[in-house]
């Protein structure tokens, strides 16, 4: 047990215990340098020697390697390798340079994290360590957040130590934190008690240590040396003391000693192959460290030296003068000129930089060559990085700009937007041609519509169109096509048609047929949400045979697109088939900013088609998939689609939560049009719940807005039907025959069973007496889709209707159905309405019960629908980015929720009665 640390032991002793019950669980240490962090995860790796233990700890000096950090961590496991999925397996062994890398996004790598742990942890629990966290490489980190989000029932403990004030702990969320702050006084003063120090000297050391355990040891030194001690009239903090302690004691060092310190600072705490040579470049060797490990201040691990502490390396480095630390690192710089990996050129360029080198258009064109040597070289993160080092020893501005620009690609293939923006905007700095100038604008603009923020991607692309025109009429084409996707994520379809119309011309007359793809399908898509909805169709079916390929090199998922156009189109089955097939093919290849794409129009159709398990599982991946991948579009739009899906079943606080949470991100994210869907859901809920005032004033803000931008009404932003529904039962009559227009005007515009359902349904409830005529229409229609939810509300509006014209007989026959079909779903607000109704009616209601699935978590679901496809755990396990433990822990409480079903079998077959595999 650590002095002063009783409590912060005994939490750790207990997730150690956890592990080895098979749950798994993750924490973060925070607090100061020196406040205890690494002594605590040594106590924790001294109480699991019976666990199987991965450690790594982040260097300073290569924060900037790719993976550098999970390849220390995994080095023990990598027999382990064979064992997971074979792309991931791929993915991984490419990143930690086992093997060739593979080209697919860093959160393939993540996905092959988490299995690699599953995997170990089969042969029983598992720790994890990673101390400072602070630095290590951001992939890495990245990689062991995605897997430790998703640890369940493996038997895995996590532990990061980090430092205060750094970024670690966020990028870690919503891991839970231990925040170190200093030991007891009582603690403090038996930690120097058998110090020679005198009383004041005493008081002092506590006053100034407040607690920190590593100035409790190491400033007693420097006092009984007589060291100064540094009164400065306000308390410094405690790095700046240690930091000061430290280099004190290397200023009584030998010369020598000094020197080789230096050297090994900027070499850093790992030793690498060379060292010596290093050394010896200047007249140095091994036994010039022996005064420094004397002196405490270096020790021996695995035959080299090392620093007792970063805050002693911090100290050396530091605390040496700018030309000798220059020096320093052009010595290693020469070291590492002649290396062939590309790890090792990177840590060349590093130390480079470092030394003060000008630009050299030789250095730099050697490693643009190393960075291109495509996805079978080298991953997309360390591409990324060569290519910018490459841009920083680059002399001409323009040539500086290309090579910035190609960092920025490799950068958004890894799945790094932060980084790519981060690239573009120091690339347009220095383009000089025209044409790269529209090379970084098009890329910033499809990196921004994912990070949402499309109203900044619209105005740089709508500035760079004219200047395109002159260039490039083919690329100003994929340009406006670009636009014309903001349009869309804003929700401007009045402007997404003039500038879609545009971009068409365009291409049909100096595209090329692959570039002009896109463009045609945006086309298509506006066509049908707002324009000619029967030349959007025509258009969609030209393009079904490259729809059915997998997505092209384009920087918005072709199949994405695709899945809303026939959403738009209200041809449910096609792109269901479209997305399914998207969605497996995405899994497959880990690609998880796609897949997050995919899932949140996904669970759009899904909702209509009246599959609500499958929509809420969709929608709460998707928006988890678009919090790891910083996507905050799919986030927002998930959001929303759980929003109204919770609403249709009634699920009143959570459809509220996710209303506010949607809404307040489109808001900061520029995206009106989640908002107006969320808040669209809100309408839903209350109506279902028969509170018709409450759904006028949330649907009246949707149809403001909608109107506004020319949208009208359709299945992504439906509302129509809604509002004029509460209208009817408001006795709002002129108000419902004004939204009635805008139905029959969506309904007009081409083939659209759904919408000319809606429509019929709105007439008969308006028009009594020809009510039968308007019903049978509407029901007609459905018949022609999949769409249970609105032929259940037509059957519940032809109910309430027959009985107030007192045909009670024939209600009690259609409101039961209405309500059957509500109950089925698992309508618990509707079902209430057409229960009552049905009671009014003379009728008894006939239970039919929730839909059997509705017990399940959204985690449960997804493990039960991937189950119901018919794939192995292994299999789901893969698709779902979850270890096969916790398949297995998910797929028993599957099957003790569900009554009468035990096996895989009478999963599949309860799945496929209720519709929802």
């Amino acid at each position: 047990m650590l002095l002063g640390r009783t409590a912060e032991c005994a939490r750790l002793a207990d997730l150690v215990d956890d592990a080895r019950r098979g749950r798994s669980t993750a924490l973060v240490v925070r607090g100061e340098a020196g406040i205890g962090k690494t002594s605590l995860l040594a106590y924790a790796t001294s109480i699991a020697d019976d666990l199987t233990q991965l450690r790594t700890h982040g260097i300073e000096s290569e924060t900037g390697l790719p993976y550098v950090g999970l390849a220390d961590l995994f080095r023990p496991v990598t027999d382990h390798l064979d064992r997971i999925p074979d792309r991931q397996a791929a993915a991984l062994t490419g990143a930690l340079a086992l093997g060739p890398a593979v080209a697919q996004d860093r959160f393939a790598v993540a996905a092959g994290t988490l299995s690699l742990l599953g995997a170990v942890s089969e042969a029983g629990p598992v720790l994890v360590v990673v101390d400072d966290a602070q630095w290590l490489d951001p992939y890495s980190l990245d990689a062991l957040a995605f897997a430790t989000r998703r640890l369940g029932r493996e038997g895995v403990v996590a532990l990061f130590a980090t430092r205060d004030t750094d970024e670690a702990a966020s990028r870690l969320a919503p891991v839970d934190t231990l925040t170190l702050r200093g030991i007891d006084t009582d603690s403090a003063r038996r930690l120097v008690a058998d110090e020679p120090l005198t009383p004041h000297d005493v008081n002092w050391l506590l006053a100034e240590a407040r607690g920190n355990p590593l100035a409790l040891v190491e400033l007693p030194a420097l006092l009984v040396r007589g060291g100064h001690r540094p009164d400065t009239g306000a308390p410094l903090p405690i790095g700046e003391i240690l930091a000061r302690t430290f280099r004190s004691a290397v200023d009584r060092l030998p010369a020598e000693a000094r020197e080789a310190m230096l050297l090994l600072a900027v070499l850093g705490p790992r030793p690498l192959a060379g060292t010596e040579r290093v050394l010896r470049a200047h007249g140095l060797t091994y036994a010039s460290l022996e005064p420094a490990e004397r002196a405490g201040l270096m020790t021996v691990e695995e035959g080299a030296y090392v620093f007792r502490h970063p805050l002693v390396r911090s100290g050396v480095y530091h605390g040496a003068t700018a030309v000798r630390r220059w020096r320093a690192h052009r010595t290693v710089a020469h070291a590492l000129q002649d290396a062939k990996a590309p790890t090792a050129l990177e840590r060349y360029a590093w130390h480079l930089a470092e030394s003060g080198a000008d630009p050299d258009e030789q250095v730099a064109a050697g490693l643009e060559r190393a960075a291109s040597g495509g996805p079978g070289s080298l991953t997309f993160p360390l591409a990324a990085r060569l290519y910018a080092h490459a841009a920083r020893f680059t002399p001409d501005d323009e040539h500086r700009a290309r090579r910035l620009l190609s960092a920025a690609r490799a950068a958004q293939a890894a799945g790094s937007l932060d980084e790519a923006a981060d690239l573009l905007d120091r690339a347009l700095g220095h383009a000089e041609h025209e044409r790269t100038r529209l090379d970084v604008r098009q890329l910033r603009c499809y990196v921004d519509i994912n990070r949402g923020r499309p109203a900044r991607a619209r105005e740089q692309l709508r500035a760079a169109v004219d200047e395109a025109r002159r260039v490039d009429p083919a690329l100003a084409a994929v340009m406006l096509g670009g636009i014309t996707l903001t349009e869309l994520a804003i929700g401007d379809l009045t402007a997404a048609k003039a500038t879609s119309a545009e971009s068409m011309q365009i291409a049909e007359a100096f595209g090329d047929p692959s570039a002009a793809l896109p463009v045609r399908l945006l086309h298509a898509l506006v066509e049908l949400l707002g324009g000619d909805a029967e030349e959007g169709r025509a258009l969609l079916h030209e393009l079904e045979k490259p729809l059915a390929a997998p997505d092209l090199a384009f920087p918005y998922p072709v199949s994405g697109v695709g899945g809303l156009c026939y959403l738009a189109a209200e041809e449910l089955d096609a792109g269901h088939a479209l997305l399914d097939r998207a969605v497996h093919a995405a899994r497959a290849s880990s690609t998880v900013g796609l897949l997050a794409h995919l899932l949140g129009t996904y669970s759009v159709i899904e909702f209509w088609r009246g599959r609500w398990n499958a929509s809420l599982a969709h929608a709460d991946e998707s928006a988890r998939l678009g919090e790891d991948t910083g996507r905050v579009i799919e986030v927002c739009r998930a959001l929303a689609a759980q929003a109204r899906t919770e609403a249709a079943l009634d699920r009143e606080a959570d459809c509220r939560r996710h209303e506010a949470q949607a809404r307040a991100l489109a808001a900061a994210s520029e995206l009106p049009m989640d908002a107006a869907r969320a808040r669209g859901a809100l309408g839903l809920l209350e109506l279902g719940l028969g509170r018709f005032e409450e759904a006028v004033q949330h649907l009246e803000e949707v149809r403001e807005f909608s109107l506004a931008h020319g949208r009208g009404d359709g299945l992504y932003l439906s509302w129509a039907a809604d509002l004029a529904d509460a209208y009817v039962h408001l006795h709002r009559t002129a108000d419902a025959h004004e939204v009635l227009r805008v139905l029959d005007h969506e309904a007009g515009r081409g083939d659209r069973p759904i919408t000319a359902a809606a429509a019929a349904r709105v007439r008969g409830m308006l028009e009594p007496a020809d009510a039968d005529r308007h019903m049978d229409r509407a029901l007609a229609r459905l018949a022609r889709v999949q769409a249970p939810f609105e032929r259940g509300r037509t059957e519940f509006a032809r109910g309430e209707l027959l009985r107030r014209q007192g045909r009670r007989s024939e209600a009690r026959r259609w409101l039961q159905r209405g309500l059957n079909t509500f109950e089925r779903l698992g309508a618990s607000g509707w079902a209430a309405r057409a229960a009552a109704e049905l009671h009014a009616a003379g009728g008894d209601r006939v239970r039919t019960g929730p839909t059997p699935l509705d017990g399940l978590t959204p985690q449960e679901l997804r493990v039960a629908l991937a189950v119901g496809r018919g794939v192995t755990n292994h299999e789901a396990a893969e698709q779902l980015f979850l270890s096969v433990k916790t398949v297995e822990f998910h797929l028993g409480n599957i099957y003790r929720k569900l009554e009468g079903v035990h096996r895989r079998a009478q999963l599949v077959r309860l799945l496929s009665q209720s519709g929802d595999p």
